[in-house]
């Protein structure tokens, strides 16, 4: 799934029946040059040029798209839940790196439900996506449908020339692009997970061995020893202040 929509337009001002602010349409200017090929004698009659050609159009798109969220793009922490409940979307991609891509597909795989590429976190569902482009310590969130860049394709002899428009913002209903901290992510996800793991022990099991009230209780903080504030506790023992960094977890490996 592509984070953005990729349309092809015919001439170099596409006129959108899309109505602004100010009651009025869109002309899209389709003018920056950004892809050229050279075609071969008899190219032109086989299916595997075109085809090339949009795979390479859409590789340069998509490097052209990380080069404009890392201009667009507003620091937030993963997820800012208060931020994303005002809208309605509940899938977006999510861009990492190659390497924190395989790292949190790895742990994704402890979810009972786990897909290919798809991870589950709250009521959200984030297609996680690899790119090399990015840093290990980067990470992008954003709306699948919210931008869309358009393409037109110019024969000039025996060159296929490919231009294309700015990222247009033509979805209003959907939050902005937000660059996160991958080591954030990955953190965030093991905790998730481990919890859900405490939480998902079977029945049976709980009832062959119930924990005793004092067992539950022996080792529980009501109060952060750091700066007195509230705790939330992560299975029988874990526990993590939610008002400073004191917890009293295992470290990540």
């Amino acid at each position: 799934m592509l984070p953005f929509v990729l349309k092809i337009a015919d001439r170099p001002v596409e006129r959108l029946h899309h109505i602004n602010a100010e009651n009025q349409n869109i002309d899209v200017d389709v003018q920056i040059e950004f892809y050229s090929r050279e075609l071969n004698a008899g190219s032109e009659n086989t299916s595997e040029t075109p085809r090339q050609i949009l795979q390479e159009v859409t590789e340069k798109a998509y490097k052209a798209f990380i080069a404009f969220l890392q201009g667009a793009a507003e620091p937030e922490e993963f997820l800012p839940f208060a931020l994303l409940e005002q809208y309605p979307c509940r899938k977006y991609c999510l861009l990492l790196s190659a390497a924190r891509s395989h790292e949190l597909l790895e742990i994704r795989q402890r979810q009972p439900d786990a897909s290919q590429s798809v991870l589950h976190y709250g009521d959200y569902e984030l297609e996680i996506t690899a790119r090399r482009q990015l840093l290990d310590t980067a990470a992008y969130l954003v709306a699948p449908k919210k931008y869309t860049l358009f393409v037109r394709q110019v024969r000039e002899n025996n060159t296929i020339h490919v231009y294309r428009s700015s990222f247009m913002n033509l979805t209003r209903n959907a939050p902005p692009p937000l660059t996160l901290d991958a080591r954030e992510i990955i953190e965030s996800v093991q905790l998730e997970i481990a919890g859900e793991s405490e939480q998902a022990l079977p029945i049976e099991q709980l009832l062959m061995f119930p924990p005793s009230a004092e067992e539950i209780n022996a080792n529980q903080l009501t109060t952060c020893p750091d700066c007195g504030g509230r705790v939330k506790s992560i299975g029988r023992e874990g526990q993590f202040c939610l008002e400073c960094n004191w917890d009293n977890l295992p470290p990540l490996k």
